[in-house]
């Protein structure tokens, strides 16, 4: 029976098998209601048919809300092989929702490769200098990323030596952008030997690392002044990181990396865009002919937005399998006339002026999280599952910010993005609805959510606090079977609030579970602390069990205040110097540590109430039987073990 609605053509039919469930759990199949298809050679004029199919996937997300109300099977929406480009993020709100427990899925046909890409082709090279070639952009905004021939190139970048603050920056405490009144340092002073006067100094950027995180500051002027060059900050963002707590603070004599200005175009693989004269110019590797070359700037702010409008209105019952997303950007976080990025700690971003930089004693309120690829808020029942998430700039892949339920990302690639694979939460949700990010009613803890079977690799290159999976204030979030490996900082972290903090621990976090992960390699860069499983705070009914850990520093790592954790049957390889545990004060309590099993005996454990390890199993020359059934049972899957085989040489 055919059943045509606003151009669309309707086929009851039964699917043979369906994994489009929530949470992870099985369904019995679902029959279909609505098929479409998308093609890169289609008309939204179309009726989308397989044999006239939409252009599209907003035409087809609108037609599809034209047929919610009346479902009674699934929708589903095929996507043919094929790029798919955007210039802003698809939305998805709870009108596009699925109804009577019914999905609306939107997967590849068959085993074709859909490309929903951000990015726009850039040809007609032409040799500047060198191996210098240009090319004319249509974009007026900051270009922060550039991939040839699927590979990754480099902002134009030069490292030198600071030599002390300049100027001052004062807060009144009236500004929208600022806690509390306060001064500080308003730019960084560098030797004018080293440092040019740059051509365009609003395009430059200021990075530094701290001890475990990451500063990056806009310029918003170059100036010269007593002998010495001065690179004006941007405001308030310079201000903000010059206040941090805790050692994390700009430091004006130590080293910085100074990004994007055409004076530093010297080194293959890198690229600078003068955004005046709309000319990207790029030094070619050796190995590349740039007539042939396929180049991508990727230009848009994100590919996904799912959101509803409250915790009683969600969007819902939306399923995203088989689909590439690739190329999108991210120009900073805006704060009032400024832009960068003030990690404090993983994903956590300062965004208000406090003058003695203590995110406690504002209940967190004064932090945010980066935008995501794909970011979810006030969802239920969303998965993605088998996509492949590659060549990606944003903060985040994929980030399920704010009452987000019963949800799963499972068996999904994640590999080249500029921030993590993953993030849960919110480090505002310290308590539910007391705003101001989030008001009374839209604000929701995100809880059963499972990040399972995901393979991880090359994440966080430009933001290197991030670990590869992170969390905030969950409940009933579990992490299990994902597989991840050579990070630069931490592997999975879950939880927020430390024991030192003036304010009391969260009630909201609880019966998180970190299980049967594969983590090898973490720390493998700068940034200092951290662990390949970090948690923080007081999470009762929480477990880490499982895990498999091979890596430099430590292995298992319960942060400042970190309580009710049963860690439990993992197996732990610290490399030399490593350590299995590391639990640094006698604020730490009540963890249950038991059964596990190592490979050295390096720990440190200075906590006093109930966090003694027991039955731990030393290897020294191989592993036990039951060391091996564990080291087995870790990682991805038998259903996903194939993930990195199915992984497109362009995608690496």
């Amino acid at each position: 029976m055919n059943n045509f609605r606003n151009g669309g053509r309707c086929t009851f039919v039964l699917l043979a098998i369906s994994f489009l469930v929530s949470a992870g759990s099985f369904a019995l199949p679902a029959k279909t209601f609505c098929e479409f298809y998308i093609s890169t050679s289609g008309r939204d004029a179309n009726p989308g048919t397989k044999s006239k199919p939409f252009l599209t996937l907003t035409h087809a997300r609108d037609i599809v809300q034209t047929m919610v109300p009346s479902m009674t099977g699934d929708i589903v929406v095929n996507l043919r092989g094929g790029n798919y480009s955007l210039t802003e993020p698809v939305e998805f709100r709870s009108p596009d929702s699925g109804i009577n427990s019914f999905n609306i899925i939107y997967r590849a046909y068959k085993n074709e490769t859909p490309v929903i890409s951000g990015g726009v082709l850039v040809t007609n090279w032409t040799l500047d200098h060198g191996r210098v070639y240009s090319a004319k952009l249509n974009w007026d905004g900051k270009l922060r990323g550039l991939f040839v021939n699927g590979q990754r190139a480099a902002m134009t970048q030069k490292e030198f030596k600071g030599r002390g603050a300049w100027g001052e920056f004062i807060v009144t405490g009236r500004e929208p952008w600022a806690e509390t009144p306060g001064k500080t340092l308003d730019g960084i002073q560098f030797d004018p030997a080293e440092v040019p006067a740059l051509t365009n100094p609003s395009d430059a950027e200021l990075l530094q690392h701290r001890t475990w995180n990451f500063l990056v500051m806009g310029v918003r002027d170059v100036a010269t002044e007593s002998g010495a060059r001065i690179l004006k900050l941007q405001q308030p963002c310079g201000a903000i990181a010059a206040t941090l707590a805790w050692g994390c603070n700009l430091g004006p004599t130590n080293n910085f990396t100074i990004c994007n200005a055409f004076e530093f175009l010297n080194a293959p693989g890198q690229f600078y865009f003068n955004r005046v004269t709309h000319t990207l110019y790029y030094f070619a590797r050796n190995d590349e002919d740039m007539s042939k070359a396929t180049v991508i700037a990727p230009l848009s702010e994100g590919l996904l937005r799912l959101s509803g409008n409250s915790t009683n209105n969600r969007v819902k019952n939306l399923s995203f399998s088989g689909i590439t997303f690739a190329y999108d950007h991210w120009l900073l976080e805006k704060i009032g006339d400024s832009r960068g990025v003030v990690g404090v700690q993983s994903l956590g971003l300062y965004t208000r002026f406090r003058a003695d930089g203590n995110h406690h004693k504002s209940h967190y309120d004064i932090l945010n999280l980066p935008p995501a690829t794909v970011e979810i808020r006030n969802a239920e029942n969303i998965r993605f599952e088998q996509n492949y998430f590659v060549h990606l700039a944003r903060g985040s892949a994929v980030s399920l910010v704010n009452d987000v339920v019963d949800s799963s990302i499972i068996g999904n690639v994640f590999n080249d993005i500029s921030g993590n694979a993953v993030n849960v939460g919110h480090p505002q949700h310290y308590l539910i609805g007391d705003g101001p990010l989030f008001a009374n009613g839209v604000e929701g803890v995100c809880a059963r959510d499972k990040i399972s079977n995901n393979y991880i690799r090359k994440v966080s290159l430009d933001y290197k606090q991030g670990e590869a999976i992170s969390g905030f204030f969950t409940e009933a979030v579990e992490i299990s079977h994902n597989d991840i490996q050579g990070v630069p900082y931490g592997g999975i972290a879950l939880g927020w609030w430390w024991g030192n903090a003036e304010i009391p621990a969260s009630t909201v976090p609880k019966n998180n579970a970190i299980l049967f992960n594969r983590v090898f390699d973490t720390q493998q860069e700068l940034l200092k602390d951290g662990g390949a499983i970090y948690v923080l705070g007081e999470q009762p009914g929480g477990r880490i069990q499982g895990n498999y850990v091979h890596s430099l520093t430590r292995l298992i790592y319960p942060d400042d205040g970190s309580a009710f954790w049963n860690i439990s049957n993992n197996v732990l390889d610290p490399q030399p110097n490593g350590k299995w545990l590391f639990v640094w004060t006698d604020r730490i309590h009540d963890l249950r540590i038991e059964n596990n099993f190592i490979t050295g005996t390096n720990l440190q454990n200075k906590a006093t109430d109930n966090c003694t390890p027991i039955n731990t199993t030393l290897m020294r020359k191989s592993f036990s039987a039951e060391a091996k059934k564990i080291v087995a049972a870790a990682g991805l899957e038998k259903n996903y073990r194939n993930l990195p085989g199915k992984i497109q040489p362009w995608m690496k």
